[in-house]
């Protein structure tokens, strides 16, 4: 896992605020990270996790990265969030957790949950699940299938809730 890659993805991801320190590791658990920042003078944490597998694998995909960002203020507590190595097409991006699906919209190289409304669903099925699979397109075209395995996952969210309340 790279420490300096995944706190420039941080800042870049963070495009609301202005991060006032460079946000720094709190923990780790499996495959999954936890970091803290501050955004307006107020605590911000994420946890992250890189894709364990990339189909297909003759492509370059970069680095693919799925975050939660601990949202300290309003009623949705979570904004999960992708970033990959390539530019997306301007089609939905599928997300399925153990059978349960998502939808995300994507923009240049990262995508959003569709409805914020199901912030909060997502998280809990993460934390129950044991692998969530997304499915992707290109600009160019191509199809493409990441994996990423969810043991660490609640874990790494505990130690955000507890280090951002």
């Amino acid at each position: 896992m790279k420490v300096t890659g995944a706190a420039l993805a941080i800042v870049v991801l963070s495009s609301t605020s202005t991060l006032a320190q460079t946000p720094r590791l709190i923990g780790t658990s499996h495959s999954w990270s936890t970091w803290k920042g501050y955004e307006n003078k107020s605590a911000s944490c994420y946890v992250y996790s890189d894709a364990s597998l990339k189909k297909p694998e003759n492509l370059d995909h970069g680095r693919v990265t799925l975050f939660v960002r601990r949202l300290n203020r309003g009623k949705v507590r979570t904004e999960a969030s992708l970033q990959v190595g390539y530019k997306l097409a301007p089609m939905v991006v599928r997300l399925t957790v153990d059978g349960k699906r998502f939808t995300m919209i994507p923009r240049r190289s990262f995508a959003w949950l569709r409805r914020s409304e199901r912030e909060a669903e997502f998280v809990r099925a993460l934390e129950k699940g044991r692998t969530a699979v997304l499915e992707a397109t290109s600009q160019r075209g191509n199809a493409t299938t990441y994996s990423f395995p969810l043991k660490g996952f609640t874990a790494a969210m505990r130690k955000a809730r507890q280090e951002c309340r």
